[in-house]
């Protein structure tokens, strides 16, 4: 613990902007020394144990029982399923193939994010926090810009139904280019498709899928003393990538298909985040909407642009990314950041994860065969009672006192 002695005194800011930078760095090393350098991985918890992690504000991966991925209707060959592995044995698992989901969705309106990159609410060339353009779609639309990697079946009263999967992903293919020696991959359409779409749209966009997944978590509810205040359906490639940020919900985060993984930070390490305002923009579709996707954008000409929202509004964000750049340029330009102990979880089907409220967290993903990575989650009011959210937003004012201390003139 650093500290003044009795009787001392700080007389100028930077001696100030010293002391309470040691605080806080004393700080997080306490929490990093007292707490697990690992994420735990449990089998099924009860409500109290469940509540255990809750209460530490610890994340933790729940494996749901081995068979409950592929348990859907009963074999001859298997031993009868027990009543837990029913209650775990979510149809989604064996449901959510493209050719269902097309089938069960296909003319249905959905919101689409659309970005160049994959990187929607993220932060662009150190100035702007870049929103997605949000479009309405059928679903159909949407797997049309999906790198698909399987055909549609064909159809049996059609002799002419064959869909060439060749054809079909040519909207997708990505082409290669050298670029100073390096090779560098791009879409040649310029765009980026990610349902994404929050504040339950599973029971909006998406209720022919409800009666797939429950509608909350058991031992969730039961030990937060609350249902689920939303159901969120996630559906994206390798290329979407969610930035880090913060939630103000407890999380439970389920793979149903694919691989999600995670860079988890607790709040105590805010300090190391260099959080900063940027300019709220958003990325508009230079193309016709209604356009179809067979004329590509020209490579010098690119589809999106980012246009600042007005009148100009900031957003605070984290512009650092802590698991695409090289750990040397990022401690060089986010000097704090090298006293961050990120978590790296990588959550698979049949896996749940608890991500407490207030933890940060960035988001990246590898497809399943059909070129898909699906997700759901069940978000859960944070409790306000208490001094968690009290000392998360004094830790926040107190990072930013910090930043504006000026000591140049001194």
């Amino acid at each position: 613990m650093t500290g003044l002695g009795p009787g001392s005194k700080v007389r100028n800011a930077s001696e100030i902007k010293m002391r309470l930078e040691e605080e806080i760095c004393s700080l997080i090393s306490e929490v990093q020394d007292f707490n697990l350098s690992t994420i735990e991985r449990i089998e099924l918890p009860t409500a109290l144990e469940f509540h255990r992690y809750v209460a530490a504000n610890r994340p933790v991966v729940i494996s749901l029982p081995a068979s409950c991925t592929t348990i859907h209707e009963p074999s001859s060959s298997r031993a009868a399923p027990t009543s837990q592995e029913k209650q775990w044995a979510w149809p989604a698992f064996t449901k959510w193939t493209n050719e269902y989901l097309s089938d069960t969705l296909g003319n249905k309106e959905i919101t689409v994010a659309c970005t160049p990159n994959g990187w929607a609410d993220a932060v662009v060339d150190d100035k702007y926090f870049a929103m997605p353009c949000e479009k309405k779609m059928t679903f159909e639309k949407f797997l049309e810009g999906m790198p698909i990697r399987t055909p549609k079946k064909r159809d049996a009263q059609s002799q002419d139904s064959y869909e060439d999967l060749e054809a079909r992903t040519r909207y997708l293919e990505l082409e290669s280019r050298d670029l100073n020696g390096v090779t560098e991959t791009t879409d040649p359409y310029q765009e980026v498709r990610y349902i994404q779409l929050q504040n339950g749209n599973l029971m909006t966009e998406y209720e022919e899928l409800l009666e797939d997944v429950p509608s909350e978590i058991q031992f969730a509810s039961e030990a937060l003393g609350k249902k689920p205040d939303a159901v969120n359906f996630w559906y994206g490639d390798e290329r979407s990538t969610t930035s880090l940020h913060k939630d103000h919900y407890e999380n439970i985060y389920g793979v149903i298909t694919g691989r999600k993984i995670f860079t988890l930070i607790p709040p105590t390490e805010q300090y190391c985040l260099h959080e900063n305002h940027y300019i709220a923009a958003t990325y508009v579709d230079t193309q016709d909407s209604s356009s179809s996707p067979s004329q590509p954008s020209s490579p010098s000409s690119p589809r999106y642009k980012l246009e600042p929202m007005e009148p100009l509004t900031y957003t605070k964000w984290i512009g650092l990314n802590p698991s695409h750049e090289p750990k040397e340029e990022l401690y060089e330009k986010f000097p704090r950041f090298h006293m961050c102990q990120p978590f790296r979880v990588e959550l698979n089907p049949g896996e749940l994860l608890y991500l407490p409220a207030m933890w940060y967290h960035q988001v990246e993903q590898e497809p399943d065969h059909e070129g898909k990575c699906i997700a759901v989650n069940w978000w859960y009011d944070m409790g306000f009672e208490g001094d968690r959210f009290a000392t998360a937003t004094f830790m926040s004012n107190l990072v930013q006192l910090i930043d504006q201390i000026d000591v140049s003139s001194e």
